[in-house]
């Protein structure tokens, strides 16, 4: 290559990008508008104690990326066997256990993924590469049907290859690709609640009351589906953390650490969202219906809206909610009148058919929060065969905000084959 590619963000698909041009012989530059890992989890922490929202340092932005702040699934559906190693593999060399080379449901906790990301981070930077923080893109440097540059911290930086890496959440920036005419299109997802009950339960539900303490069986998971609706991002002995990005507006999701040792376990209870429901064929309208749902669910500083899951089936308040993992405090609130129709409606009709075969699951013990909003990326930046931009020559889209992949292990293959295609390797 002639000059060196520019990656911007950070996350899984941002790291792999820079690993495989590592691999060839190729420094890569990457900007990352959030912040190491270190300063992001004392943000966050900060967040959680104080209620003060860093918007370019919380659970979505900052090194690591969204997947940081999570379950760290690395369960995938894609086919591809070898990227999958591969990727795995990686992630081991890095610090990973190496029983998730060979586990049926690999998975690393926020603890493990923060070292890993940090080493992949160092080993980067050791190897050429350069990595800035506190870097958001704010301009593309276009000429006719070519990407030259980016616009970062007020300085140019030219490059006839660019990787665009930006996460699901990254809205500011889908913005700036509309407004200069890159190809996007609505892309369906699906949002919810976020329902947790005591890990204990979920263990004897999942495993029988002989079993549920079985010393070699750790925390029980499960997936649920039911008529549209279907469980999210399960995280046994885990937590449920704020992953708002912007002020005024309210986001839930799951985490876990490497044990899951917690004391409740949680997911998400969602229901798609087609692009008709959308109300408009402008293609940021997936991300306007989210903003949407997330400002009505902002209605007392961080708390989070709250039903105990029988109250919500009875269409009753809650006259005090559930003890639960939420740090930041709740508010009782009736769910229904806080959703979209369509949605409550989906989610009920479900919660009640999982009743007859899961009495535990749907009982007096669980609490339901709002809302889960950010499932997968409600935009796909348009890309061809050769998976450069159908809209800007030398810009090429990847893993969850491209809307071509999902989770940190899709999102990783992609940019690895992304980085193939454009070196020709086949």
């Amino acid at each position: 290559m002639s000059d060196r590619p520019i990656i911007i963000g950070f996350g899984p698909a941002g790291m792999f990008a820079a690993l495989t041009f590592l691999a060839y012989g190729i420094k890569p530059v990457v900007f990352e508008r959030g912040k190491r890992v270190e300063e992001r989890l004392q943000d966050i922490r900060k967040f959680e104690q104080e209620g003060v929202l860093d918007p370019e340092s919380n659970a979505q932005f900052g090194e690591g990326g969204a997947g940081t702040y999570s379950d760290g699934k690395l369960t995938t559906r894609i086919k591809e066997t070898g990227y999958v190693a591969k990727v795995l593999e990686t992630f081991v060399e890095h610090g990973a256990p190496a029983e998730i080379a060979y586990l049926n449901k690999p998975h690393l906790g926020t603890d493990q993924l923060s070292a890993i990301v940090k080493d992949i981070r160092e080993y980067i930077v050791s190897s050429g590469g350069e990595i800035n923080f506190q870097s958001k893109v704010t301009d593309l440097i276009v000429e006719g049907d070519t990407l030259k540059g980016v616009m970062v911290n007020g300085q140019k930086h030219f490059s006839t290859t660019v990787i665009l890496a930006i996460g699901h959440s990254a809205r500011d920036t889908f913005q700036l690709l509309r407004d200069k005419g890159v190809g996007l299109e609505q892309k369906p997802f699906a949002v919810g609640v976020r329902i947790e009950h005591p890990a204990e339960l979920i263990n004897l539900m999942q495993y029988g009351e002989k079993y549920q303490n079985h010393p070699k069986l750790g925390p029980a998971e499960y997936a649920l589906a039911a008529g549209g609706v279907y469980s999210f991002c399960m995280c046994p002995g885990g937590e449920m953390i704020n992953a708002a990005s912007e002020p005024g507006k309210q986001a839930l999701n799951g985490m876990s650490n490497s044990k899951r040792n917690g004391q409740f376990s949680n997911a998400a209870i969602v229901a798609a969202v087609t692009t008709e429901d959308f109300g408009s064929s402008d293609p940021m309208a997936g991300i306007e219906f989210q903003r949407q749902m997330e400002a009505k669910a902002y209605i007392d500083g961080w708390k989070a809206p709250a039903q105990n899951l029988m109250d919500f089936l009875n269409g009753t308040k809650s006259s005090k909610i559930i003890p639960n993992s939420y740090k930041l405090g709740t508010v009782s609130t009736e769910l229904n009148k806080m959703l979209p129709e369509f949605i409550s409606s989906k989610l009920a009709a479900a919660f009640k058919q999982w009743a007859e075969r899961f009495p535990l699951f749907v009982s007096e013990r669980a609490v339901l929060l709002l809302p889960e909003t950010r499932t997968s990326s409600p935009v796909r930046i348009l890309r061809n065969n050769e998976r450069r931009s159908v809209s800007l020559a030398t810009l090429y889209p990847v893993g969850e905000g491209s809307g071509y992949a999902g989770g940190i292990t899709s999102s990783a293959v992609d940019a690895i084959k992304t980085v193939e295609a454009i070196l020709g390797i086949s």
